[in-house]
C-alpha cells in the first residue's frame, strides 16, 4: 500500500511541476568549460539533479524559495538562495577549482602521515553510519550506455559489410526510474516506475553499488576503504582538506598495498568530526574489467549523509572486443527515518593519538557496562574511544540480530516492475527526465523510437504470418531429428526430445549414440516427469536403455523427490563418470587408448530426497541389479600404431582380485545426509540463495551391500565423511578445501563397481572439479575396499607470479596453487602438487603436476582444463542434469 501511495503521490506531482518553474542552465569551471556530473541539489526538497556531459542541467520546482547547492569534485561548492515562480529561471554558474590546504599539516619524519587518524576514526563510526537510518526511501534515475570500442579485424569488416561502423557504435541504452525503499539492517524494495531499454548490459549494471554502501566492509564483493580490515588493503594518505557549507572535509588518497582485483584505488572524501563520507572517487578491477565510480553525498538529515548522485565507467576488453558502458544516477527525495538508538552525537576518540583523553573515556564505558541500551550508554557531546565504540556496535548489531525472525538472510532484495513501465511515451520522459538529454542523445533516442515502430510493425506481420501460417499442415522437419525439439501438449504439459548429438567411440560398443525422450507436467508446487534414455552400440550390436519416472513436490523451501528407475544399460564402474566421454573417443580412435571401462546392469531401483533450503538434504537410495562383465568387440582406430593395443575393459584395482565374475547380482542401499550448519541466504524477489562460503558442507554416508536379497551375492557396510569449504580471506584470494575419509566395517564381498572410487585423470584434457579431483591419479589402480582418506587443498591467488604482471592480471588471468593427496593400503601417500593458470582467455586453465609417492618423485604432467569462473564455481562439466 505504501508503494502504490508513493507511486500516485509521484505521478501527480510529476504532473504539477510540468506546469511549474524550476530552474535551469550551465554549470562551468573558470576556463568556461562545461563541468558533467555537476550536483544540483537543493535542501528543502531534499532533492535535485546533476548535469548532463554538456554541463546543462533543468530541473522543475513548485512555486516558493530555495536554497540551492551546486557542487563537483574538484571545485568549490556555491550556494543560492532562489524564489521561484511559474516561469524556469536561468542560473548559469560558474565553479573555480577547489583549493586544498596542506599549510597547517606537518608528518615528523618517520611518523605516521595524519591520514591515518582520520581514517581510523571514520572507520571506527562506520558501523554507526549503517545502523543509523532505520528506513528511508528515495527516487532513482538511471541513464546508461554503452558501446564497442576497438573490434578485431575480422569482426570489424563483418560489421562495416552490414553497414555498421564498428568503433563507437552504441549497443546498448537504457534509462530508468524506481521509487525504492530501504529497511534496516538489508532490506531494500524496487518499484520501476518507468524504463526504456535497448540492447543488454552485459552485466556493468551499477546497482551493486547505488544499493550498497560503503559504509559495509564489503561493497560488491570489493573492500570497502571503510573496512575493519581497509589497513590490511590500503595505505591512506592526506592530499589536503577544504571547507564545504561549514564542513571540514578531508581528501584522503587511497593506494592498495597490492594491486589486482576487488580492491580501490582513488579518493574518498571524510567530513571532519562526523567522520562519514562527503563524496568519493575510486576504481576497482574485477576479472581485469575497470569500474570507476564517483559519489557525492548530500545532508538529508542534519546528521545524516546519503549519495544523491552516482556516476559509472566500465571499460575492458574481452575477445579482443573493446567496451565501455557508462551510467549516471540520481537519486531524490529523500524521506528518512533515524534509528531511535543512535540518535546521539558524540565524539570519537583514536586512543593511538589522544591516549588521555581515551583512557578517560574507557573507564567511563566501564562504570556503564551494566546499561541496557546503546543509547543510555552514549551520552551526547561525550567522547568514545574507537574500541569502545566498536565493541558496542558489535554487540548491538548481535542482539538485533538474535531478535530477526531470518537471522541468516544477509539480503533481501524485491524489484516490482509497473505494468506501464515500458509503455510510457516521450513527453512523459520529457518531464520526469532529472538529467536533461544532449543533443546527441536527442537525436539517438528519435533514431530509436523510429526503429522501435519498424520493429513493432514487424512483429504484427510475423504474427500475422504464423496465424495464416497455422491453417496449413504442420511438417516436422528433418533437422530436429538431430537437434531435437519440444512438443507442448498443453498448459504444463512438455514433450522434449534431446537428438542425436550425444555420442561416442570406445572398443566395446563401438561407435554408440544415445538420446532422451521427456514427458514433463508441472503443477504449481509439483512436477512429473518420465524418462528414457535408449543407447545402440554399433560394433556391440545391442540397445541398451533406461528410464525413470520421478515425482517433485513440495515448497521451494522444502522439495521432495520421488524416483523409480530401471533399464539395461550401461555403466562406468566409478558412477560419478570421471572419464569424459567425449574426451576419450578421441584418444580412443587417434591414439588406441581407452579408459572408459564399463559393465552392462538390468536393474531396478528407487531414490527419496528432501532438501531443506540449502541447510540440509536426505536422501535414501535402493538398488537391485544384475551386473555383467563386458569384453571389447572391436579394435577400431584411425591411427593405427603397432606397439599399441586396446586394454581389457576389466579396470585394474590393486586391491581387486585377479579374476573377476562374468556376473553378479547386488542389492545396495545407500544412506545420505548433508548438513551446511551456518548457512546464510540473498533473497531475491523472495527466492533464496546460498550465498556460497558461509558455511561448510559436512555429508555422512553409509552404504550396504545386501546379502541373499532375491541370490544377492554383496556384502558390505561403508561408512564416508565429507568435509567441503571455500575460504575467501578478504581480496586476497580463494582457498577451497575439500575432505573426504570413510572406511568398510565389513567387505565379505566387495563387486567392482562397489569399490570406493576416486577422481583421477589419465589424460591431458580435464572436465573434472578443480577441488576433489586427481590430475595424475590412475583411474582405478587405488580404489579401496578397506579404508581411505582423500584431502584435496586449492588456492587461488590474487597476485602470485605472472599476476604480478599488471598487464597480464588485466587480461583476468588468475594463478593457482593446489595440492591433492591419498591414502589407502596401496596409494603410499600419493601426493600431488600443482600449478595452474586460470581463467585465460576467459575460458581456459592449464595446469602443471608433480606426482610423488612415500616423498619420491613419481610422475609430472600438463592438464588443459575449463576456466573454474564459467560456472560461476567450481563444478564438473559432465554432470547428470535430470530437472
Amino acid at each position: 500500500m505504501r508503494t502504490f501511495t508513493s507511486c500516485l503521490f509521484f505521478l501527480l506531482m510529476a504532473t504539477g511541476l510540468y506546469a511549474a518553474g524550476g530552474i535551469k542552465g550551465f554549470i562551468r569551471n573558470a576556463a568556461g568549460e562545461p563541468l558533467e556530473f555537476a550536483t544540483i541539489y537543493i535542501d528543502e526538497l531534499g532533492s535535485g539533479t546533476v548535469t548532463n556531459i554538456e554541463g546543462y542541467y533543468e530541473f522543475r520546482m513548485l512555486p516558493g524559495d530555495y536554497r540551492v547547492v551546486f557542487q563537483h569534485l574538484g571545485h568549490e561548492t556555491q550556494v543560492q538562495r532562489v524564489s521561484i515562480g511559474q516561469n524556469m529561471k536561468e542560473l548559469n554558474i560558474q565553479l573555480v577549482a577547489q583549493t586544498f590546504e596542506l599549510d597547517a599539516v606537518e608528518i615528523i619524519d618517520g611518523g605516521e602521515d595524519p591520514a591515518y587518524t582520520v581514517m581510523r576514526k571514520a572507520i571506527a563510526k562506520a558501523d554507526f553510519h549503517r545502523q543509523q537510518v532505520d528506513y528511508y526511501e528515495a527516487r532513482v534515475y538511471i541513464k546508461g550506455s554503452g558501446r564497442l570500442l576497438n573490434t578485431p579485424g575480422i569482426a570489424r569488416r563483418m560489421l562495416e559489410k552490414e553497414g555498421v561502423k564498428a568503433d563507437s557504435t552504441t549497443a546498448f541504452t537504457s534509462e530508468s526510474v524506481s521509487l525504492i525503499e530501504y529497511e534496516r539492517p538489508n532490506t531494500f524494495r524496487e518499484k520501476v516506475i518507468s524504463i526504456n531499454t535497448q540492447g543488454e548490459d552485459n552485466g556493468s549494471s551499477p546497482n551493486g553499488y547505488i544499493y550498497g554502501s560503503f559504509y559495509e566492509p564489503d561493497v560488491a564483493q570489493a573492500i570497502s576503504p571503510l573496512s575493519t580490515k581497509a589497513f590490511g588493503y590500503y595505505k591512506f594518505e592526506l592530499a589536503g582538506y577544504f571547507n564545504d557549507r561549514g564542513f571540514n572535509v578531508n581528501k584522503i588518497k587511497v593506494t592498495p598495498r597490492s594491486r589486482g582485483d576487488n580492491v580501490f584505488s582513488g579518493y574518498i572524501y571524510i567530513i571532519e568530526d562526523l567522520w562519514g563520507i562527503h563524496s568519493l572517487e575510486l576504481e576497482v578491477y574485477k576479472l581485469g574489467i575497470r569500474f570507476d565510480i564517483k559519489q557525492v553525498y548530500a545532508p538529508v538529515e542534519e546528521s545524516v549523509w546519503l549519495p544523491v548522485s552516482h556516476k559509472f565507467l566500465v571499460t575492458g576488453k574481452i575477445f579482443g572486443f573493446g567496451f565501455d558502458y557508462r551510467y549516471l544516477a540520481s537519486v531524490s527525495d529523500y524521506k528518512v527515518r533515524i534509528n531511535p538508538d543512535l540518535d546521539v552525537d558524540f565524539q570519537v576518540i583514536d586512543e593511538k593519538i589522544e591516549k588521555d583523553l581515551a583512557r578517560t573515556a574507557e573507564a567511563r564505558q566501564k562504570e556503564r557496562q551494566d546499561l541496557a541500551s546503546i543509547d543510555e550508554k552514549l551520552n551526547s557531546g561525550e567522547e568514545l574511544s574507537r574500541k569502545d565504540l566498536r565493541r558496542m556496535m558489535r554487540e548491538y548489531e548481535k542482539e538485533e540480530q538474535q531478535e530477526q525472525e531470518a537471522p541468516e538472510v544477509i539480503s533481501n532484495y524485491s524489484q516490482e516492475i509497473d505494468s506501464l513501465a515500458t509503455k510510457r511515451d516521450s513527453s512523459y520522459w520529457a518531464v520526469i527526465r532529472p538529467i536533461p538529454l544532449t543533443k546527441a542523445e536527442v537525436r539517438g533516442y528519435e533514431v530509436q523510437d523510429s526503429l522501435t515502430v519498424a520493429a513493432k510493425v514487424a512483429e504484427e506481420e510475423a504474427a500475422d504470418g504464423v496465424k495464416n501460417a497455422g491453417k496449413k499442415k504442420n511438417k516436422f522437419p528433418i533437422f530436429n531429428i538431430i537437434s531435437g525439439t519440444n512438443l507442448k501438449l498443453g498448459e504444463g504439459k512438455l514433450v522434449h526430445y534431446d537428438g542425436l548429438h550425444n555420442a561416442g567411440f570406445n572398443p566395446v560398443e563401438g561407435y554408440w549414440l544415445e538420446t532422451r525422450l521427456r514427458y514433463t507436467q508441472r503443477g504449481e508446487n509439483n512436477r512429473f516427469q518420465l524418462a528414457l534414455t535408449p543407447r545402440y552400440g554399433f560394433s556391440w550390436d545391442r540397445l541398451t536403455w533406461d528410464s525413470d519416472a520421478d515425482y517433485r513436490f513440495g515448497p521451494d523451501h522444502s522439495r521432495n523427490l520421488l524416483r523409480i528407475s530401471g533399464g539395461r544399460m550401461v555403466s562406468q564402474y566409478n558412477e560419478p563418470r570421471p572419464v569424459s566421454q567425449l574426451f576419450n573417443t578421441f584418444y580412443a580412435l587417434l591414439g588406441e587408448r581407452n579408459y572408459v571401462n564399463i559393465y552392462e546392469k538390468k536393474f531396478v531401483g528407487a531414490n527419496w530426497r528432501k532438501n531443506w533450503r540449502e541447510t540440509a538434504k536426505a536422501s535414501v537410495q535402493v538398488e537391485w541389479a544384475d551386473r555383467r562383465t563386458l569384453q571389447n568387440t572391436t579394435n577400431q582406430t584411425w591411427i593405427n600404431a603397432e606397439s599399441r593395443v586396446y586394454a581389457d575393459n576389466v579396470p585394474l584395482i590393486l586391491e581387486a582380485p585377479i579374476l573377476v565374475p562374468q556376473t553378479e547380482k547386488a542389492a545396495t542401499l545407500d544412506l545420505s545426509f548433508t548438513l551446511n550448519p551456518w548457512q546464510k541466504y540473498s533473497i531475491r524477489n523472495g527466492n533464496r540463495s546460498a550465498v556460497e562460503g558461509s558455511s561448510p558442507s559436512f555429508t555422512l554416508n553409509y552404504r550396504q551391500g545386501v546379502p541373499d536379497l532375491n541370490e544377492s551375492i554383496t556384502d558390505y557396510q561403508r561408512v564416508g565423511l565429507i568435509y567441503r569449504h571455500t575460504i575467501r580471506p578478504g581480496a586476497r584470494g580463494k582457498i577451497d578445501l575439500k575432505l573426504d575419509m570413510g572406511l568398510y566395517v565389513n567387505n565379505d564381498y566387495v563387486g567392482l563397481a562397489d569399490y570406493q572410487h576416486f577422481a583421477g585423470n589419465q589424460m591431458i584434457f580435464t572436465t573434472a572439479d578443480p577441488v576433489g579431483a586427481f590430475r595424475l591419479l590412475p583411474y582405478y589402480t587405488y580404489s579401496t575396499s578397506d579404508r581411505w582418506l582423500a584431502a584435496h587443498a586449492h588456492y587461488q591467488f590474487r597476485r602470485f607470479l605472472l599476476t604480478q604482471i599488471w598487464e597480464v592480471q588485466m587480461t583476468g588471468a588468475r594463478e593457482n596453487f593446489f595440492v591433492n593427496y591419498l591414502n589407502t593400503p596401496e596409494s603410499n601417500h600419493y601426493t600431488e602438487v600443482g600449478y595452474s593458470i586460470d581463467n585465460i582467455l576467459r575460458f581456459l586453465r592449464v595446469e602443471a603436476i608433480v606426482g610423488f609417492q612415500d616423498g619420491k618423485y613419481q610422475d609430472w604432467g600438463i592438464r588443459i582444463g575449463v576456466a573454474s569462473n564459467i560456472f560461476g564455481s567450481f563444478a564438473s562439466v559432465e554432470v547428470e542434469t535430470n530437472d
